[in-house]
């Protein structure tokens, strides 16, 4: 299925930054430039938030493996095809083993560090109903999580809790050029 609306190619965008930025996508990031393609339609915006999701992780004790955890909890949650396909590249190897724990209806909690169960169910939360969190399971996460460090795990997680349903709506499908699948099926399926 083709995306909505078609994403920049690299070399397509009107800003030679831009089309850089989104050639280092396809190169790195992703190794897939649809969605910073999808953005670059909106060139302040996708600057903007490209420069955001850099920032991440900023707290010592957070490290990108972990982030990359609570994406793919949010892609399994809300079923979406292009963010269960795609994966962060710098931390692909490491997060490998433990993907079949986050895809399920239930996290294996068992695959995973008490830290990164925490942290991807935290992820699930923000993604069904952040108005469901309670009060003992945000103490669990006070327990393990310093104050900067739970901050910055809910400022992650609201982001790619948005930036997946943009996907969703999108129905983002992945480059012909990536080295992932196309025609991504929504919602996702990983059964």
């Amino acid at each position: 299925m083709p995306s909505r609306i078609e994403p920049v190619a690299p070399g397509e965008a009107d800003s030679d930054d831009v089309n850089q930025f989104l050639q280092e996508a396809a190169e790195g990031w992703y190794e897939d430039s649809a969605f910073f393609g999808a953005m670059a339609h909106q060139p302040v915006h996708l600057k903007r938030i490209a420069a955001a999701l850099r920032r991440f992780p900023e707290s010592d004790g957070l490290d990108p493996e972990l982030l990359e955890l609570m994406r793919l909890r949010v892609a399994a949650v809300h079923q979406c095809a292009y963010c269960g396909t795609v994966r962060t590249q710098a931390v692909r190897e490491a997060v490998a083993p433990k993907e079949d724990a986050l895809f399920g209806e239930e996290v294996d909690e068992d695959e995973l560090t008490h830290r990164e169960a925490l942290a991807v169910r935290l992820a699930g939360e923000m993604s069904r109903d952040p108005q469901e969190i309670s009060d003992e399971f945000f103490e669990s996460l006070r327990e393990e999580f310093t104050d900067d460090e739970l901050i910055e795990l809910l400022l992650f997680a609201s982001l790619e809790v948005g930036l997946d349903r943009f996907c969703i709506a999108l129905r983002l499908d992945t480059t012909e050029d990536s080295p992932y699948p196309t025609g991504l099926e929504y919602p996702l399926d990983r059964s």
